[in-house]
Order: structure tokens, then C-alpha cells, then sequence
């Protein structure tokens, strides 16, 4: 489980493009202070499992779908990426508590500032087809037949 905040920037070092998907490999320094071989790292919001992770840097084994389905699929060396490490049950917990699985995507068209609320904050708009396919899971009365 991961609260979502960014903990660092890291740098793809390769993606390297295997039989069964790519091995992505990513220098960094803040995320890997107890990172051990099969830990949970969220790279970009999406959760991978780390494998031989050196002192500066980790790779993890992506499969086709997750390279399908997210944006790790467009990343190569020199691309910059957000990481976060999970978060601890005895750790402070900030944010929001979310899991990096890939259910799929949507096309961003635009974001509105939304006046009023209590946190203010923006409304993203993503096209029909995306945001319906959002609700197969969990519709609510006013989605269910859009």
C-alpha cells in the first residue's frame, strides 16, 4: 500500500525490452534506504517488485499488460520518474492509501479550478469512454447509466 506522496525523482537508467515484457532499471537514493530484493516501489503510481537492488539503484521485471496500460511503456533511459515506497503500518500515514495496481487508463482533456469546495482543489475530465469503464466495479446512481 502506498499514500501516494512522490518521496523522489528518480532517472530511468534502461528499459530493457525481454520475452515476457521489460526490465526497468531506475537510479535513485531516498527510496532505497531499506530496500531489499522483492520490496513494493511505486514508480510512476504503478507497484513493481524490486529484484537486485545496488546501493544507487533498482530494477524491476514489468509485465506486457502493465507496459500496455500505464505510461511505464513510454519511458526510456533519461526519463524521469516519480517513486514512492510503501507506506508502514507504524509510519505516518499522509496522503491517501492506495494500492499502484493497474485497472486502466483514460486520455486527460482538461482540469476546471472547482470554487467552493472546502479544499478547493481541480476537476479532471476524461472522455466517456474512459470514465465509464471506470464504474464497471462500483456504479453509483448517477454513472450507472451514463
Amino acid at each position: 500500500m502506498f499514500t501516494g506522496i512522490i518521496e523522489e525523482l528518480g532517472t530511468v537508467e534502461a528499459m530493457t525490452p525481454g520475452a515476457a515484457g521489460a526490465r526497468l532499471t531506475v537510479r535513485c537514493a531516498t527510496v532505497m534506504a531499506d530496500m531489499v530484493t522483492g520490496a513494493s516501489i511505486a514508480v510512476n503510481g504503478v507497484c513493481l517488485t524490486a529484484v537486485d537492488p545496488p546501493p544507487d539503484s533498482f530494477s524491476a521485471d514489468v509485465a506486457p499488460e502493465t507496459l500496455r496500460l500505464s505510461n511505464l511503456g513510454a519511458l526510456r533511459a533519461g526519463s524521469r520518474v516519480n517513486l514512492e515506497a510503501p507506506a508502514s503500518a507504524s509510519g505516518r500515514l499522509g496522503g491517501h492509501i492506495v494500492q499502484g495496481h493497474v485497472d486502466g487508463t483514460g486520455e486527460f482533456l482538461r482540469a476546471r479550478f472547482v470554487w467552493g469546495t472546502r479544499t478547493g482543489g481541480c476537476a479532471c475530465v476524461f472522455p466517456r469512454t474512459s470514465t465509464r469503464s471506470w464504474f464497471t466495479k462500483a456504479p453509483s446512481p448517477s454513472t450507472a447509466s451514463a
